[in-house]
């Protein structure tokens, strides 16, 4: 028994050391099983975004969890798995991942605040872009909103940092990337930075990505300036800045003409936004009056106006160019002209002055006998000779005062509905009374205001009542305008009375009708009085009448017919003369636009002036054809649209049904868009809007459907498409409307760019309700 005992207490350190052993087995096996199930996972395939295979061990039982890049791979790695040695059961499993579509990620810049959000492949992404955005500056905030998800297109890590280095040269805006798509919106930060991002814009893209044309502004600057310099030897130099780059070339157009000899002008100007109104009109102005100098310099400084230098070598042209700088501007800028002209040429030497003549002593009239011969012989001494008075001469007088220098001719008539007014020189009161006379015979109505005077020191630069005469008998053909006359130069503006005065007048201002020593100082400038153009159509056909500009206005709007249902039924009876308000080939395009919209209505433009009448079956055209004719004219036009809603006429049919459920959508879904970009981003709103208007389409798919894309005003004033920007986002919009199921065939796409505004671009809300997408269907 006392053996037994001990071969018990034998079992004891025996035991102790299998127990030992099967932990520090099992380990080694669980590390082993571990290892394997882990090289079966990477059989289920690995990219970016996806998440990791991962194994837990119990034992002979595997848990298994992650993503597989495919079903296939996904059994493989199972498969391979269950196969293993000493692998009791596989529990869990693999998941196919489903790639992120579409795969957006963007970082905006607000003030300090720099936000990234969107979808990132791996977590190294997302820091490497975070310490990217950390690195614009010090004082920016970050907030990171980045998450990790699968399908990443290839080159994804670069471009982000790329594009966030982007982001540091806007002070405001946003750079986004849409599957592979990527655009930088924005204002710059600096006019070498707007240069620097458009240089970027202009290079080709990374391997298999493309750049989508954004709204990208050049800075706001303040003082806006802008100036020219023209050295003694004719060279000529641009600085300061420019808002776009249709205005540069603009710019550098008019300096080309008002310089023809300068050779190559040195261009120093950049990109800036700010500018003052009537900026081009001003930079003109500059050049034209900078080109008379010998050398000198003009300067834009906001709304003030700058020049100097040296004037004309002839006394008198120097004078004319003071003068006309002083009568375009008004006292302000005059007080900002400094122009050296060449002292006054001397006067004339006064006419020699005779001394009088001495005075003659008086006549002796009495008669005398004469005296007898004297006798031969001695004779007494003779009586002496009376006296004469002697001779005085009187001193020369002084030589008479120098005459004041001789004033070149202004002279100005103008015509209004209270009459003629004159004013100016004359060189004597009969010319003063002569011209007074001929302006009461060209009188139609109001009274004649003379508030000219006599100036004796008048130049003769051309025949005062010839060039008066003639400059009279024009503005008997005007309405209203004015003639002006200065040294030898003609100015005329106005409006005809009818367009055989409009005829008469063209040609009488040929160079072969202008009287001696008289020429145009530039175009004329002469429109008809109430240039008028109409037009009516309803669904059956139309007629257009009236005047138009020119060949172009007349082909626009045929192109607008020629696009239009009513193709082949209107009938154009316009006439073209030249003598339209400026702007009215534009304003009557749009009119017509309009018009063609409608189920019937008419227009009438008249000068200035446009009125749109007629019915339409959708509010949403209501809106627009009143938007546009209130704030979508041309400068200086005036329109007023009146259209009502039809109540009868408009069938209700599938596609009638279809049109008024998508402008309903269109209504609750104003933003589709972000920013300057054809970016659709699938939010929950869009995601929605999306749906729903393929829902809608599918009722009516015998139709054609006409995909119309919108733009803002943003990004146009810099000089950017635009029109290309709402046909691409039309496209993404059908692009989207084709995965949910519609036939590519049923689907036409239009951009109009900022054409059809839905409310006014000037309105608060226009940012977000003219950038938008909407549907036409075809009846």
């Amino acid at each position: 028994m006392a053996r037994q005992a001990g071969w018990l207490w034998g079992f004891v350190p025996l035991a102790v050391l299998w127990s030992s052993a099967n932990l520090i087995q099992s380990e080694a096996v669980r590390k082993d099983v571990e290892a394997r199930a882990l090289a079966a996972g990477a059989l289920a395939g690995a990219a970016p975004g996806i998440r990791e295979v991962s194994a837990r061990v119990d034992g002979r039982d595997v848990y298994l969890d992650g993503e597989a890049t495919s079903a296939d791979g996904a059994a493989k790695a199972l498969a391979q798995l269950k196969a293993e040695f000493g692998v009791r059961r596989v529990l869990g499993g693999l998941t196919q991942v489903v790639a992120q579509k579409p795969y957006s990620w963007s970082a905006s810049r607000e003030a300090d605040k720099v936000t990234l959000t969107g979808f990132v492949p791996d977590e190294s992404t997302a820091k490497a872009n975070l310490a990217a955005a950390r690195g614009l500056g010090p004082a920016l905030r970050i907030e990171d909103q980045q998450k990790i998800a699968f399908g990443a297109p290839a080159g994804f890590p670069a471009l982000t940092g790329a594009m966030i280095a982007d982001l540091g040269r806007l002070s405001a805006g946003k750079v986004a990337l849409d599957d592979t798509r990527f655009c930088v919106e924005g204002t710059a930060s600096s006019p070498e930075a707007f240069l620097a991002l458009r240089a970027a814009a202009a290079a080709a893209p990374p391997a298999g990505f493309s750049r989508v044309d954004c709204a990208l502004n050049p800075p706001v600057v303040s003082p806006y300036v802008w100036s020219a310099e023209k050295n003694a030897a004719g060279a000529v130099s641009l600085s300061g800045f420019y808002p776009s780059e249709a205005v540069k070339n603009e710019v550098s157009g008019l300096a080309a003409r008002a310089f023809p000899g300068a050779g190559a002008i040195t261009d120093r100007t950049q990109p800036a936004s700010g500018e003052p109104p009537a900026f081009l009109a001003r930079v003109g102005r500059a050049l034209s009056e900078l080109a008379r100098l010998r050398s000198g310099k003009v300067e834009i400084d906001g709304t003030r106006y700058r020049i100097g230098g040296e004037g004309p070598q002839d006394f008198a042209a120097c004078e004319a160019l003071r003068l006309n700088i002083a009568q375009a501007d008004g006292p302000e800028s005059v007080a900002l002209a400094a122009i050296s002209c060449p002292p006054a040429p001397p006067p004339p030497p006064p006419a020699p002055v005779m001394p009088p003549l001495p005075e003659a002593p008086p006549l002796d009239l009495s008669f005398a006998p004469p005296a007898p011969t004297p006798a031969p012989g001695p004779q007494p001494a003779p009586k002496p000779a009376p006296s004469v008075p002697a001779v005085v001469v009187a001193p020369p007088a002084p030589p008479a005062t120098a005459p004041v220098p001789a004033r070149p001719l202004q002279w100005r008539a103008e015509k209004t509905e209270a009459g003629i007014a004159l004013s100016g020189i004359a060189p004597n009161a009969a010319a003063q009374a002569a011209a007074a006379e001929l302006a009461r015979a060209a009188l139609r109505g109001g009274a004649l205001t003379d508030r000219t005077r006599v100036e004796p020191n008048l130049r003769d630069a051309a025949d005062f009542d010839a060039v008066t005469r003639f400059a009279l008998g024009l503005l008997e053909k005007i309405e209203r305008g004015s003639v002006s006359l200065a040294g030898g130069n003609l100015t005329v503006t106005g409006a005809a009375r009818d367009l055989a005065s409009w005829t008469a007048l063209q040609e009488a201002l040929k160079a072969q009708s202008l009287p001696a020593g008289l020429g145009l100082s530039g175009a004329p400038l002469l429109t008809l009085s109430r240039y008028g153009f109409s037009a009516a159509v309803d669904r059956t056909g139309g007629t257009l009448s009236g005047h138009l500009p020119d060949a172009g206005s007349k082909q626009a709007i045929a192109e607008l017919i020629e696009a239009s249902p009513l193709r082949g039924k209107i009938r154009d009876e316009t006439t073209i003369v030249p003598a339209a308000p400026a702007g009215f080939g534009v304003a009557a395009r749009s009119a017509v636009q309009d018009l063609l919209r409608l189920d019937l209505g008419s227009v009438d433009l008249v000068d200035h002036e446009v009125s749109v009448q007629g019915l339409t079956c959708r509010e949403l055209i209501r809106s627009e054809v009143e938007t546009n004719a209130a704030s979508g004219l041309p400068e200086g036009f005036t329109g007023k649209a009146e259209i009502g809603m039809r109540q009868t006429g408009c069938v209700i049919d599938p596609p009638s049904t279809c049109q008024n459920d998508l402008d309903a959508l269109t209504q609750r879904y104003y933003v589709m868009f972000g920013q300057g970009t054809a970016v659709v981003t699938l939010d929950s709103v869009t995601e929605r809007a999306m749906t729903e208007a393929a829902a809608i389409l599918k009722h009516c798919p015998d139709t054609r459907v006409t995909v119309e894309g919108h733009a803002n005003m943003d990004g146009e004033r810099a000089g950017f498409n635009n029109l290309d920007l709402s046909r691409r986002r039309a496209f993404r919009v059908r692009e989207e409307l084709i995965r949910r199921g519609l036939e590519p065939e049923q689907l036409e796409v239009k951009g109009y760019g900022v054409d059809r505004p839905l409310v006014a671009h000037g309105d608060p809300d226009a940012k977000v309700k003219n950038r938008r997408v909407q549907f036409t269907v075809a009846k």
